[in-house]
């Protein structure tokens, strides 16, 4: 069933006649009664406070309201409503947590202080075509920030250097207060003078400066699958940017190029490549050796194999990906017809024309 919207003004409890500053009124009241966070995710209230949320979004903008005064619904004025606008001013990304006291979600600095975590690392690493194939272990070297081993991270030379920070009293977040329409916004940010740790560094690591982490080159091992595509991404957890002590270190993110190969190319699982015989050949049939992701491989080709003839090779292919079945090398057959011909070769070639009845020149 169509769900019917209800009027925005009837939605916001209000007239057609009221003004912006009765409408933000009525807003902010329902707002604090019916956001989500203040009702335990209850759905009623989240299904309220978006009906209200796009009501505002529209009576809120004089054009758009002056077009739902005109027109109603018909004017998609809610494909056309910027609700970012509508969060932002009110300050709803900041979270309701504070911004009506300590009443839901616990207050500031109350429970255990979030760890910092270190960004992540995106690299590109190289495989060849068969070790995309079947996979590979491979050991890679980049640089990232790894936690300073001469200080153990902590950025002091000793113990005795660290200090609880004097700002945030060790919470390493401070209170933020900005005022907004529906009153004071309590929020809270890493504190500037300690970047969050809670910790103050009086005697600097030399070998960090203080920072905990430093820039050097790493190497580790990784395990590719078998199946990988070329563009494909691997996550190898906590192997990113670290912050030092007490941090929670970034992810390594891998992108796997698969070089180009002289004869082999790829369509999903199946390996495809092309051989060229001579119009003798492909008339009187041959035997031949071919390569494979396997090694080299006899075939037989018929007599009177037709151009563009496909031979498959069956699980001679990729392992499909977190798989263990194979794709199939598929063989296509090119023919060559000679441009230059010795007078031996047209003799011949016109003797076999005649037999056949067929007409030449």
């Amino acid at each position: 069933m169509v769900k019917t919207k209800k009027d925005y003004y009837e939605v916001l409890g209000i007239s057609r006649a009221c003004t912006v500053i009765e409408i933000k009124k009525a807003y902010r009241k329902l707002a604090r009664q019916y956001h989500p966070d203040v009702n335990n995710g209850d759905s009623e209230a989240e299904e309220k406070f978006k009906e209200m949320s796009e009501a505002y979004a529209v009576l809120s903008n004089e054009q758009k309201r002056r077009q739902y005064d005109r027109h109603g619904f018909s004017g998609n004025l809610f494909e056309e409503a910027d609700f970012g606008d509508v969060f932002s001013e009110f300050g709803f990304g900041d979270i309701f947590s504070t911004i009506f006291g300590s009443g839901s979600g616990g207050g500031f600095g109350r429970g255990r202080r979030v760890r910092s975590r270190g960004s992540d690392l995106e690299i590109e690493t190289e495989i060849q075509f068969k070790e995309a194939a079947f996979g590979i272990k491979k050991e890679i070297e980049y640089e990232l920030e790894d936690m300073c081993e001469e200080c153990s991270g902590s950025g002091a030379k000793d113990s005795s250097g660290v200090e609880t920070c004097s700002q945030c009293g060790g919470a390493g977040k401070v209170r933020v207060t900005r005022q907004t329409i529906i009153g004071n916004v309590v929020t809270t940010a890493n504190c500037d003078r300690c970047d969050g740790t809670g910790k103050t560094i009086k005697d600097p690591c030399n070998k960090c400066n203080g920072r905990g982490h430093y820039n050097k080159k790493k190497k580790i091992k990784i395990d590719i699958p078998a199946g990988i595509h070329h563009g494909d991404r691997l996550r190898v957890a906590g192997k990113g940017n670290s912050l030092g002590k007490d941090s929670i270190s970034g992810n390594l993110y891998i992108t796997i190029r698969i070089a180009i190969h002289p004869e082999f190319k790829r369509d999903e699982d199946n390996v495809l490549s092309e051989i060229k015989i001579s119009f003798a050949q492909a008339a009187l049939g041959l035997r031949m050796e071919v390569s494979t992701l396997d090694g080299d491989e006899k075939i037989k080709i018929r007599p009177g194999t037709q151009p563009e003839t496909k031979i498959v090779l069956r699980s001679r292919g990729f392992v499909h990906l977190n798989g263990y079945r194979r794709g199939d090398h598929i063989i296509n057959i090119k023919v060559e017809i000679p441009t230059k011909l010795s007078r031996l070769e047209r003799e011949m070639l016109a003797g076999y024309a005649r037999a056949r009845k067929e007409h030449i020149g």
